[in-house]
């Protein structure tokens, strides 16, 4: 820019200082969209606000200067009046994008949420139709396995009664030997029996549906489940507290469980142990499981119960276990708290608030 003004603005300025009135005024404020439209920046308006302060100012006689100050301030504050506008819409438009922003990233989370849901519900599904199917084809040969078992151990029986003869060692030792192997056979068939009902109970397909269960036995089920996980490397210790039948969506809490044991059970490398304990406090209901694993940094305690976050290695893990947990707890009213154990591990809570029915039930 000139250290003198243009003759435009020299000009307007000039009528401004004999006349200052609305239409002087009005010049000013019609330069100042000419200057916009021609892309005059701020600073160099300003250069025209102190070229005019030397020239009009300070050429002025001493007892007019005020006067003619105030005149050129209230000229230049109209010119600028269009850039004041212009600032003012790029403030709405900044403030407006940024309610969309965080509308988006609303809209994304709930996306997200609903894809976590879609995944857990069409993972609950497949696992009922697996188990459907095993406890169809499993039980019926089971049934004649456990009875013809009961017979041949009856006929044995009566057989040793009805001999007459008394057996030689040799006999006395076959008999004895046979009678082993049925009752380990029997004992066999009847643990096959008891995972086939724990795989059902865990499954639950009436998920859809509040009912009342056994907090227990939905613990219990889970474990029966990991337990081939825990053998001989991981000790598991239950506290159950009352009560023990509370309302729930028996699948989804059966589910909740399973992803905070199967997470403790990932965390312990080599030896240690899970504790996990149930019942109620205040008018809530807690399932804490902890583990003497390698625990979860504080910083990151936040974002693993995001979809998709996981701190496992690559392959070894989806990021969706404690978000299902999450939203789980969430569709019981609840929360999921993640906190540092004594051991060194993580204490990982689901609490829930519990029924009138159930708090009336247990007092």
């Amino acid at each position: 820019m000139s250290d003198s003004l243009a003759p435009e603005y020299l000009t307007a300025l000039s009528d401004h200082l004999r006349q200052e009135n609305e239409g002087s005024l009005s010049r000013a404020y019609e330069l100042g969209r000419a200057a916009l439209a021609a892309e005059l920046g701020i600073l160099d308006t300003l250069s025209l606000y102190e070229a005019a302060f030397r020239q009009l100012v300070l050429s002025a006689p001493s007892s007019e200067q005020p006067r003619v100050a105030d005149a050129v301030i209230n000229f230049f504050r109209e010119l600028l009046s269009p850039y004041e506008m212009t600032f003012r819409g790029y403030r709405d438009a900044n403030i407006e994008l940024r309610r969309l922003n965080l509308e988006l990233i609303r809209t994304n989370a709930e996306l997200q949420a609903k894809q976590v849901q879609l995944i857990q519900s069409a993972k609950m599904a497949s696992l009922g139709e697996l188990v459907a199917g095993i406890a169809h084809e499993i039980n019926n040969p089971l049934a004649y396995v456990l009875s013809h078992l009961k017979t041949t151990s009856a006929s044995l029986a009566r057989l040793e009664a009805t001999g007459g003869v008394e057996p030689s060692s040799e006999q006395h030792e076959l008999l004895e030997r046979a009678r082993d192997r049925i009752a380990h056979s029997q004992s066999g068939a009847e643990r096959i029996r008891e995972l086939v009902l724990k795989l059902r109970t865990f499954s639950r397909l009436d998920e859809g549906e509040r009912k009342t269960v056994s907090v227990r036995e939905s613990i219990l089920s889970v474990l029966t489940i990991l337990e081939h996980r825990c053998k001989e490397r991981i000790e598991v210790r239950t506290t159950f507290g009352e009560p023990d039948l509370v309302e729930c969506f028996p699948s989804l809490l059966n589910q909740a469980i399973m992803n905070l044991v199967a997470n403790a059970i990932d965390a312990i490398e080599g030896t240690g142990t899970i504790s996990i304990a149930a019942g109620r406090h205040g008018a809530s209901y807690e399932i804490s499981v902890t583990d003497s694993g390698r625990g979860i940094p504080e910083n990151l305690r936040e974002r693993v119960l995001e979809p998709f976050f996981t701190t496992k290695p690559i392959g070894q893990g989806t990021g969706l276990g404690l978000s299902i947990t999450h939203s789980i707890a969430q569709k019981h009213g609840g929360t999921v708290e993640l906190a540092a154990s004594e051991a060194g591990g993580t204490v990982a809570t689901i609490r829930f608030p519990l029924s009138e029915t159930t708090l009336v039930r247990s007092e």
